[in-house]
């Protein structure tokens, strides 16, 4: 069995002392994040093939948070190995691989935790979230030129690869959040690797990032109140207030939804109409994808 390992220094630069619970769940996320790597790893390289990930801690100090990790890939056997280092030497030359590819998985694991503190923020509309992902894309931007510079690809084509490598977005979300999450106790902290300044993850970036919540978290939350929302009806029920009714409401979802009427309103009141404004809640949900979705619509009072 062939391998490359490499290693990576992880420095919160927190004041305080963090509780190891905090510390050993951003370990766990870490490694998860860590064996997410090879999907982006190998859409950057085609020739590369890596067949396994392992993570080690070879030193950890409690003075702040030091993280001093060993990231075995596993090739597989002699041939394949040899293969890939020869293809990857074409690439980036020997003298790059050996002395920076410490650095360049620094890169690519910093876009990918940015990366998927954005995806997170995106999923809402919130202008919060907004201001948020922008500081987070903004530090994101940094990070890309450094990596995108030791691949000789231009940012836009390593943020391309970056982003659609990775399959499962909600895995890297939760994970990406929990990795900050322990820096988020001090308000000035960033996480730097390998004692590169410029390889760093911003105090700002650290504070736009939420916490994770589950899906069934979230859902708990999301009733949210629009007003003058153009409404198509898609079905209606002239003997019921809350079955038989379909709107789609083209601002907030292209598809039908489930519709109830509010109590002061009668079905008699939509006769006949093939649309209507009205002031509306929304309960939201999510699909299997994660995505953010109405799950029913409450039709509150109608605009003529």
């Amino acid at each position: 069995m062939q391998y490359q390992e490499v290693s990576q220094k992880v420095y919160y630069s927190n004041k305080e002392y963090v509780p190891i619970g905090e510390i050993a769940h951003s370990l766990i996320a870490f490694e998860s994040l860590i064996k997410q790597a090879p999907e982006v790893l190998e859409a950057l390289f085609p020739d590369l093939t890596i067949i396994n990930v392992e993570v080690f801690i070879k030193e950890l100090r409690s003075d702040s948070i030091w993280e001093d990790l060993v990231i075995k890939l596993i090739f597989g056997n002699q041939q394949r190995f040899d293969e890939c280092i020869d293809n990857v030497r074409q690439k980036l030359g020997i003298e790059k691989i050996m002395e920076n590819h410490p650095n360049f998985l620094s890169a690519v694991l910093i876009a990918m935790i940015l990366a998927g503190g954005a995806y997170y923020l995106g999923k809402s509309s919130a202008p919060d979230n907004k201001e948020a992902k922008e500081t987070i894309e903004a530090n994101n931007n940094t990070i890309i030129q450094i990596g995108a510079g030791m691949v000789d690809m231009t940012a836009d084509e390593f943020t391309s690869i970056v982003i659609s490598a990775i399959k499962d977005k909600e895995k890297l979300a939760k994970n990406s959040l929990n990795v900050v999450k322990p820096a988020k106790l001090d308000p000035n902290a960033t996480i730097s690797f390998n004692d590169d300044p410029n390889l760093k993850i911003t105090s700002a970036s650290i504070k736009a990032m939420p916490e994770y919540k589950s899906v069934s978290e979230q859902e708990e939350e999301l009733v949210e109140d629009f007003h003058d929302v153009r409404l198509e009806l898609r079905a209606i029920d002239l003997d019921s207030t809350k079955h038989g009714w379909a709107v789609v409401a083209p601002s907030l979802y292209k598809k039908r939804v489930k519709l109830q009427l509010d109590p002061t309103i009668k079905p008699s009141d939509l006769k006949n109409k093939l649309s209507t404004n009205g002031n509306i809640t929304v309960v939201w949900g999510f699909d299997k994808k994660g995505n953010r979705i109405p799950k029913i619509i409450f039709l509150r009072e109608i605009i003529n």
